[in-house]
């Protein structure tokens, strides 16, 4: 890839920032993190991968690297800023935030104010930062994606995964409504899910349509879900059979949940994923022309604002 002009800047309002989340662990999640930073980093960008995947972090396998002694935990413990614990990497414009690994001494989050955190990110130097978050619907994982400018859920091909995203996608949906809603109301809005789970209702369940007709809700936070959509993508695809189905489960989150998402596409399995793992070399690095450059490039200027590429591959 030559790199002709750089692409944007960081604005006034800080860093972009992209949370990087699943509903299934062993999905590709952190490959899919760690990708799309090396890729905004080669056009240009500056990158920070923040770790905070607080129940076994490897974004520093992933890129290759040994685990530092400064991490999140300094961080949540209030002995450091973040900005103290931003890490330079061997590779142009990336630079990283070490996740908890230390997991043999669990660290209390429970005190972690994510508003504050993602503030606190904001006032990071760089171009974009990528959060790398765990895997599930664990509260602080879901205001995390809540608060991220672009929300990028990874899934695989797998039964497994498929059924864990529509769960992901679910609880998010409930999650951004609870805030906005009278306890009362909220309490309905699970039994009347529960109800349709069970069949028990006699009609389709749309979000949209239980919100206008009930009261105790506001509709804006639905609203912004579609506004800035969840961005669905589809790893370690065999078959271009398979490519179509990340178009198929836009279509069931539209049906079923009156929601429109973003298939921003799939990506390729390839062996070379596992085995620069194995290396501890990145596969785009170790790989630069692989079809997979290729795929997340493409995802990148479908993310980034077009009239700003001024790269070619």
């Amino acid at each position: 890839m030559e790199l002709i002009e750089k692409i944007g800047s960081s604005t006034d309002e800080g860093p972009k920032i992209w949370a990087v989340s699943s509903g299934k662990g062993g999905v590709g999640k952190t490959f899919v993190s760690t990708s799309l930073a090396f890729t905004l980093s080669k056009l240009g960008h500056s990158v920070i991968i923040a770790d905070l995947d607080f129940s076994g972090a490897n974004v520093h396998t992933a890129l290759g690297l040994r685990p530092s002694h400064l991490n999140i935990r300094h961080y949540i413990e209030g002995s450091k800023s973040l900005n103290e614990l931003v890490i330079p990497t061997p590779f142009p414009h990336l630079s990283y935030v070490q996740g908890y690994w230390d997991t043999w001494s669990p660290a209390d989050i429970s005190s972690l104010n994510t508003q504050v955190l993602m503030q606190d990110l904001k006032k990071l130097k760089a171009d974009y930062i990528i959060i790398d978050t765990g895997a599930g619907t664990t509260e602080k994982y879901l205001d995390i994606f809540r608060f991220a400018d672009e929300k990028i859920l990874v899934t695989s091909t797998e039964p497994t995964s498929i059924e864990k995203t529509y769960r992901f996608i679910e609880n998010f949906i409930c999650y951004s409504l609870k805030d906005k809603s009278t306890p009362e109301a909220f309490n309905s809005l699970i039994k009347t899910l529960r109800d349709y789970r069970q069949r028990i209702l006699g009609k389709p369940f749309s979000f949209r349509s239980y919100l206008k007709e009930s009261e105790g809700f506001t509709l804006e936070p639905f609203l912004a879900l579609s506004r800035q959509p969840v961005r669905l993508v589809l790893n370690s695809v065999r078959s271009q059979s398979l490519v179509e189905l990340g178009y198929s489960m836009k279509s069931v989150c539209y049906k079923y949940y009156d929601l429109r998402i973003d298939y921003v596409g799939g990506l390729d399995y390839d062996n070379a994923v596992w085995q620069s793992i194995k290396n501890r070399e990145p596969v785009l690095i170790a790989q630069p022309f692989t079809p997979l450059a290729g795929q997340f490039l493409a995802m990148c200027k479908h993310l980034i604002d077009p009239e700003e590429l001024r790269a070619v591959v």
